[in-house]
C-alpha cells in the first residue's frame, strides 16, 4: 500500500492507482463475505470506508463516485470481479488513446534499386509467399523479400492479345486464397496469372471485350466459405462491375466442354458479353453506373456488404453499392464532395470511410449519412492522392500531391506529424502508396522510383528523459549538472549525482526546435540554438537576456555554438563564420558582426571546437578541416589529406556547380523537414539537424534529378537508371570524408611534437588523428562499420574517447598513449584499445558527453529515442534521467577482465570483441618457447577455441597475481547504506547516534585486522588502537556490593532503620581519589546536619510541642552559608563581596518546609 508520495490533482483515481493499492484492495476483497465464490461483496458506504483506510490517493466523494462507476447495473454492492472489470476496461481505452495519440518514429527514407523503367503502377503483398510484388506500366513485375531484397524481375507479362511495344498495364489485384493475380490492360482485358510456377506467370484465364479500360480492381475472399469470392472493377466509364464467384475451389469460369486432352493447360477465354448475359454457372456480374468520370478507385466492405466506389466529380463523388438477390444491377447511395474524390480507405471497426478529396481535405464519412462528413482533416495545401488507415494506432495516412506525408488521430481529428522535403522532387509524378500494418512500412512510387519509410520498433515500458526527441546534452562541472534539449523546445537540468530534475524551461524557442546548446566559460550562461536562426542567452534562473540573430531574420539549421575567449562562434548552415562579440551583448536584440577572414571552406561547416587562447578548428561536409585565429580571425592551416576537392574539381570542369539551395539539403529549410502537430497546430520549422540529414543526402541527390523539367523526361530516366545500377563505391568515398565532430587534445600538449592533438569524426564511422602544428594525418581508423554518420565525446584528461552511431551503438576506445609517437612514413590504421561496446539506446545517438565524477569516468549519450543515459566507461549503467529512483554515483575500481566462453557481439565491428580492458598490461615476448616433443599438428584445430588463461604460462601467472589480491567491493548494484534510507528507517546516517553493523570478524589464525565497510571508514580513529583495554573502578564492575536497591532502602528507612550497620557493606571504596578535598568537606557538614535534622524530627513526632519551621531550619543557612563561603575562596579565589551576603547552595528556598520521605531518600541515595 502506497502511503506517501504526492497527490496529483486533475487526474482520475483509477489512473493514481498503483500495483501496491491494487494488491491491497484484491487482498481485502479476499475476505470472506456473503459475494460470489463465498467472497467479499459491499455497498456503496463500506466501499468508501474501506477505501479511505487502505489508500491515501482520494476523498471519500471520489471513493463514492467510482462505486457508482463499477456499479452500472445498480445492484448495490461491489465485488473484485466488478472492480477488475471496470479497471481493466478503463485501462484498454487509455492504452488505445496512447497508442493513437503517439507520434510514430520514422527511419531514414530509402530508395530501392528498382528495375522498371516505366511508372510502377501499383504494390502489394503476397501473403502465401511473404513477397512484396511490384508491376510498371511496361509490364515489368518485380518481387522483393521481407528484408526487401529483390528476388524475382520479369521484364514483361505475357499477353498474346497485345504486342509488347503496345501493352499498358492499368493495375492488378492478388486472389491470396487462391494464390492468383488478375492484370488489367488498355486492351480491354483482365488476365488471371498463376503465381504457383517460379520461373513464369502461367494465364488461366482471360476476360475480355470489356465495355471500357479498367483503372481499379480489388479482390475479397470469404474466410468461411472457400469457394465463395467476389472481384470488383472500375473502370474508365464511371461503371462498377462485380464478379460473384461461387465455386473458386472447382474453376473460376465455366470451362468449355470441347476440351482436348490437354485442356488444363489451355486458357479460359470468357466473353464480357456472356458474363452480362448470366450464361455462366460459378459466376454471377452485378453493376452499376452512377459515376459520370473515371472510377478512380473500388472497394468490397465486408462489414457493410457492399461495395464503394469513387470519382473526380462533384456529384455522385462517392457511392455505395448493394447486391440484390435476382437483380444484376445494384442498388446505390450518393455522396456529394466537392470537386470529387481521389481515393478512399474503410475502417470497419470504427465504421468510417476516410475520403482523399481534390479540394485539399481529408473527410470521414458515416456510411449511413450522405448529408454531410461526421469530421473534416485540414492541412493538406494540394489535392490528397491517397489515404489508408492504420488500425493498430486508430490513425491515418494521406499524402498530398505536393509530396507531404501527414498523420492524423482518427478520435481527436488532429494531425500528428507531418513530413515533406524528403521525397523525390519533379512535377507531373504519378504516385501510389501502400502501407504494410504488420511490419510498419509505407511503400511509396513516384513514377519508376521506388521507395520505403519503415517505422521504428516501439519499446516498451522505456524511461522518457523527455517527451520528443533529444537532441542536445551539455553538462557543468562547476553546478554538477546535466542540461538537456529536446524537439519540443524544453531545456531540463538534472542533478548527475542522483538523477533528479531541478529546472525546467518550456517554449524556449517557440514552436522551433533546439538543435544545440553550450555554456559561457564561468558557467553562468546557457546559450541554446534553434532551428528559427536565433541563438538564446539565458541565466540559469530562466530568464532571457539576449537574442541572437544568427541567421539574418531567415531560418537557419544551427548544428553547433563554440564558446571563444571573447565571444561565441555560430555554424551549421552555410559556409561562413557568424560570429558574435561579447562587447556586442548589451541589447536585447544583436545581430552578428562581420568575420574578418574570408570564406575558406567550399561546402557547409557541420563541426567546430576552440583551444585556449586563440586557435578555432572548423571542419565541412567536404572533409576540410581548417585552423582559424580567433584574435586576427584569419585562417592559418588546412588539413585537405580526407577531403573531397579534387573530385568536386574535376566535377566543376565538367558541368557548372548547381546553386546552394538546390544541391544541399542544409540549405533550404522547407526541403526536409518532419514537423509534429500533436498540439493541434502546425510546426513550421525544420526538425532534424544537419548530422541527421546527412544519411539522405544522396537519396535527395538521386531524386534532384528526377525533376528538372518536362522535355528532360527521357534523360531523365536514364540517369536514375544510371544511379540505380551504378556502384555505391563513389558515394561511400564522398560520405567518408564529411566531418561531424572535432576535438583538440589540450591535455597532450605536454606531449611530443609530433604528436597527435586534434580529433575529428564523422561518415561511415570513420575517426582520424591530426597534428595540426605540422599539417599531418596521422592515424584513421573504422570505430563503427556500416553507420552513416558518428559523433564522439572526450574526457578532459584526453585519456578516453566515446563514439556513437545512427543505431544506438556506443563504442568506449582508450587514446592516453594513441599516436603519441607515430611513424614518420605511414599512417596508423590499428585502433586503440576498445574498453567497452554496448547500445543504450535504439535510435540515432546525438551526442555524447564523457565527464568525471567521484573517481568515476562517465558517459553522457543523447538519443532520438526520447532518452538520456549515463554510463560508466566499462559499461555498467548507472541510470537514465527521468526514471523515478534516484541513483548514486560511487567510486570504482574496474574489475579484473575475464574472457567470456560464449561472447559473441551482436554490433558488427572490425574490433575484436575479446580486447583486454586497458588497466591491464601484458608484456607478451615476441616468441614464446614451446615443447615440441608431443606435438601434433593433425590433432590441432585452428578454429578451436583456447583458453589462454589455464593453457599458458603467462595466464597462469597473471591469474595466481590476481588472486594474491584482496577482492574489492564491485558497483554493481548499490548497497543498502544508512545514508540512503535513513528517511524512510529515521535513523540518523552518521554520528554518535548512528546504528552501525559491527565489522566483520577477521579470519581465525590471521593478524591482518578486519576491513571495515567504506561508508565506516571515516568514523574510525586508528590512533586509539595502540591504547589499551582501561581497567575500570571495582564499584562499576561490581555495583551489588557498595550500593542495594533503592526499594529496599526507602522502605528501611520508613520503618525507622535508618542506620546502616557496617556489616551491610562489604567493601569501603576510597572516596579520596574519586572526589575533590572541598567535595568531600561538604559531603561531610550535609551529613552531620542531616542526622541532626531527623534527630530533630523524630522528637518534634513523638513529642507533643512542635516549633516554627523559622526555627526548625535555621541552622540550613548557617551550614549553606558556611559551606558557600568556603567554596567561592577556594573556586572563585575571593571574587565575591565581603558586605553581600553568600550565595545559598542548599536546594530548599527560603521559607519553604521540606519534604522528610525526599530528605531519606535524598540520604540514601
Amino acid at each position: 500500500m502506497s502511503t506517501t508520495g504526492p497527490i496529483t490533482f486533475g487526474l482520475k483515481l483509477e489512473s493514481r492507482l498503483n500495483i501496491g493499492d491494487l494488491e491491497s484492495i484484491k487482498q481485502a476483497f479476499m475476505d470472506v463475505g456473503e459475494g460470489y465464490d463465498g467472497k467479499l461483496c459491499v455497498n456503496k458506504d463500506t466501499f468508501a470506508d474501506l477505501m479511505q483506510k487502505m489508500l491515501t490517493q482520494g476523498s471519500r466523494d471520489e471513493y463514492a463516485d467510482l462505486f457508482d462507476k463499477i456499479d452500472v447495473t445498480k445492484e448495490g454492492y461491489v465485488d473484485w470481479d466488478k472492480f477488475a472489470s471496470h479497471l481493466l476496461l478503463q485501462y484498454s481505452e487509455k492504452d488505445d488513446r496512447v497508442k493513437s495519440t503517439q507520434v510514430p518514429q520514422w527511419k531514414d527514407i530509402k530508395v530501392l534499386p528498382s528495375p522498371h523503367k516505366d511508372i510502377i503502377q501499383k504494390v502489394a503483398y503476397l501473403k502465401n509467399t511473404s513477397r512484396y510484388i511490384a508491376i510498371s506500366k511496361e509490364g515489368a513485375i518485380s518481387t522483393w523479400d521481407t528484408q526487401l531484397h529483390l528476388q524475382k524481375s520479369i521484364k514483361q507479362v505475357t499477353n498474346e492479345s497485345v504486342k509488347p511495344r503496345d501493352m499498358w498495364v492499368t493495375t492488378f489485384v492478388v486472389l491470396q486464397n487462391l494464390n492468383k493475380i488478375a492484370l488489367s490492360f488498355t486492351s480491354k482485358e483482365i488476365v488471371f496469372y498463376d503465381l504457383s510456377s517460379k520461373l513464369e506467370f502461367n494465364t488461366q484465364y482471360k476476360v475480355f471485350g470489356l465495355e471500357s479500360t479498367p483503372l481499379s480492381m480489388d479482390y475479397w475472399g470469404n474466410p468461411q466459405n472457400p469457394n465463395e469470392s467476389i472481384l470488383v472493377m472500375g473502370d474508365t466509364a464511371g461503371n462498377v462491375n462485380a464478379f460473384v464467384f461461387s465455386s473458386t475451389s472447382i474453376a473460376l469460369f465455366d470451362r468449355p466442354s470441347q476440351s482436348t486432352s490437354d485442356g488444363q493447360d489451355q486458357v479460359v477465354n470468357v466473353n464480357f458479353k456472356h458474363l452480362i448475359k448470366d450464361k455462366f454457372k460459378y459466376c454471377r456480374l452485378v453493376r452499376h453506373q452512377d459515376h459520370k468520370e473515371w472510377a478512380r478507385q473500388v472497394k468490397y466492405a465486408q462489414h457493410l456488404d457492399c461495395f464503394i466506389s469513387c470519382s473526380t466529380t462533384t456529384r455522385n463523388a462517392m457511392v455505395l453499392g448493394w447486391i440484390e438477390k435476382a437483380r444484376q444491377r445494384m442498388k446505390t447511395s450518393s455522396f456529394n464532395i466537392a470537386q470529387g474524390v481521389n481515393a478512399f480507405d474503410y475502417h470497419d471497426t470504427l465504421n468510417l470511410i476516410a475520403t482523399a478529396g481534390v479540394s485539399n481535405h481529408v473527410c470521414l464519412w458515416n456510411p449511413y449519412v450522405v448529408s454531410k462528413p461526421v469530421g473534416l482533416l485540414r492541412g493538406h495545401m494540394a489535392p490528397v492522392m491517397h489515404v489508408q488507415f492504420n488500425y493498430g494506432r486508430g490513425q491515418l495516412i494521406s499524402f498530398s500531391k505536393d509530396k507531404v506525408l501527414r498523420i492524423w488521430d482518427v478520435q481527436l481529428q488532429v494531425c500528428l506529424q507531418r513530413m515533406a522535403g524528403m521525397f523525390p522532387k519533379g512535377p507531373q509524378l504519378t504516385t501510389s502508396l501502400f502501407f504494410h500494418e504488420d511490419r510498419s512500412r509505407v511503400f511509396m512510387t513516384f513514377n519508376y522510383q521506388f521507395t520505403l519509410l519503415e517505422m521504428k520498433p516501439e519499446v516498451k515500458d522505456r524511461i522518457l528523459t523527455h517527451d520528443k526527441p533529444v537532441t542536445s546534452a551539455i553538462y557543468s562541472p562547476r553546478c554538477n549538472q546535466v542540461f538537456t534539449a529536446c524537439q519540443n523546445s524544453v531545456v531540463n537540468v538534472w542533478m548527475l549525482d542522483t538523477g533528479q530534475k531541478v529546472k525546467q524551461f518550456v517554449d524556449c524557442h517557440g514552436s522551433s526546435e533546439i538543435t544545440s546548446l553550450a555554456l559561457d566559460l564561468n558557467e553562468t550562461r546557457l546559450y541554446t540554438g534553434s532551428t528559427d536562426g536565433t541563438v538564446k542567452v539565458w541565466d540559469f534562473n530562466g530568464h532571457c537576456h539576449h537574442t541572437l540573430h544568427a541567421g539574418m531574420g531567415s531560418p537557419a539549421d544551427i548544428s553547433q555554438i563554440v564558446v571563444l575567449k571573447r565571444g561565441l562562434v555560430v555554424i551549421g548552415w552555410d559556409r561562413h563564420i557568424t560570429v558574435f562579440h561579447n562587447g556586442q551583448l548589451t541589447q536585447f536584440h544583436v545581430q552578428p558582426a562581420d568575420w574578418k577572414g574570408r570564406q575558406e571552406h567550399q561546402d557547409d561547416i557541420l563541426a567546430a571546437t576552440f583551444s585556449q587562447p586563440h586557435t578555432l578548428a572548423t571542419g565541412s561536409y567536404d572533409g576540410e578541416i581548417v585552423l582559424w585565429n580567433t584574435g586576427s580571425e584569419t585562417s592559418s592551416r588546412h588539413l585537405k589529406q580526407r577531403s573531397y576537392q579534387k573530385k568536386k574539381n574535376k566535377e566543376k570542369q565538367r558541368s557548372p556547380r548547381k546553386s546552394v539551395s538546390t544541391n544541399s539539403p542544409l540549405k533550404s529549410v522547407s526541403q526536409s523537414t518532419v514537423h509534429d502537430t500533436s498540439s493541434g497546430s502546425p510546426r513550421h520549422q525544420p526538425s532534424t539537424s544537419p548530422r541527421r540529414q546527412l544519411p539522405s543526402r544522396l537519396s535527395q541527390m538521386k531524386s534532384e534529378g528526377s525533376g528538372e523539367t518536362t522535355s528532360e523526361k527521357d534523360s531523365e530516366g536514364a540517369l536514375f537508371r544510371a544511379l540505380s545500377r551504378a556502384s555505391v563505391n563513389s558515394e561511400d568515398e564522398q560520405m567518408d570524408f564529411i566531418v561531424t565532430g572535432l576535438a583538440f587534445l589540450d591535455a597532450n600538449k605536454a606531449a611530443a611534437e609530433n604528436g597527435a592533438n586534434l580529433i575529428s569524426c564523422g561518415g561511415n564511422g570513420w575517426v582520424r588523428f591530426w597534428n595540426y602544428q605540422s599539417n599531418q594525418l596521422l592515424a584513421e581508423f573504422v570505430a563503427h562499420s556500416n553507420v552513416a554518420v558518428i559523433v564522439m565525446g572526450i574526457s578532459e584528461d584526453n585519456r578516453y574517447l566515446a563514439t556513437g552511431d545512427t543505431e544506438g551503438f556506443i563504442k568506449v576506445w582508450s587514446i592516453e598513449d594513441y599516436c603519441q609517437q607515430p611513424e614518420q612514413d605511414s599512417i596508423v590504421t590499428t585502433p586503440p584499445v576498445m574498453l567497452s561496446t554496448r547500445q543504450p539506446h535504439n535510435d540515432l545517438v546525438e551526442s555524447i558527453v564523457v565527464c568525471e565524477r567521484n573517481e568515476r569516468t562517465l558517459v553522457i549519450s543523447a538519443s532520438m529515442d526520447c532518452s538520456v543515459q549515463v554510463w560508466d566507461i566499462y559499461g555498467n549503467h548507472i541510470g537514465t534521467f527521468g526514471q523515478e529512483e534516484h541513483w548514486t554515483i560511487e567510486p570504482f575500481v574496474s574489475p579484473p577482465y575475464t574472457i567470456p566462453e560464449d561472447e559473441e557481439l551482436s554490433e558488427k565491428s572490425d574490433v575484436p570483441s575479446n580486447c583486454p580492458t586497458p588497466h591491464v598490461t601484458l608484456d607478451i615476448p615476441d616468441t614464446i618457447p614451446m615443447e615440441t616433443d608431443d606435438f601434433d599438428e593433425a590433432q590441432v584445430d585452428p578454429l578451436a577455441k583456447v583458453n589462454t588463461w589455464e593453457r599458458t604460462r603467462l595466464g597462469k601467472q597473471y591469474q595466481e597475481q590476481r588472486m594474491k589480491k584482496r577482492e574489492r567491493k564491485q558497483p554493481g548494484t548499490i548497497p543498502d547504506l544508512p545514508y540512503l534510507n535513513w528517511e524512510k528507517t529515521g535513523q540518523p546516517p552518521s554520528g554518535p547516534f548512528a546504528q552501525q553493523p559491527p565489522p566483520p570478524p577477521p579470519p581465525p589464525q590471521s593478524s591482518e585486522k578486519p576491513i571495515l565497510p567504506l561508508w565506516t571508514q571515516a568514523l574510525t580513529v586508528p590512533e586509539l588502537d595502540d591504547v589499551g583495554t582501561l581497567k575500570k573502578p571495582d564499584f562499576i564492575t561490581h555495583p551489588h556490593r557498595y550500593f542495594a536497591d533503592r526499594e529496599d532502602a526507602a522502605e528501611a528507612i520508613l520503618q525507622g532503620d535508618t542506620k546502616p550497620t557496617d556489616d551491610a557493606v562489604k567493601h569501603h571504596f576510597d572516596e579520596r581519589s574519586l572526589f575533590p578535598k572541598y567535595i568531600l568537606e561538604y559531603e561531610t557538614r550535609m551529613r552531620a546536619q542531616h542526622r541532626a535534622e531527623l534527630n530533630e524530627g523524630e522528637e518534634i513526632i513523638k513529642g507533643p510541642k512542635v516549633k516554627g519551621p523559622k526555627s526548625r531550619f535555621r541552622s540550613w543557612g548557617t551550614v549553606a552559608s558556611t559551606s558557600t563561603t568556603g567554596f567561592g575562596q577556594q573556586g572563585r579565589k575571593g571574587s565575591m563581596a565581603p558586605n553581600k551576603p553568600p550565595a545559598r547552595l542548599s536546594p530548599l528556598p527560603e521559607g519553604r518546609k521540606p519534604n522528610l520521605s525526599k530528605l531519606m531518600a535524598q540520604e540514601i541515595m
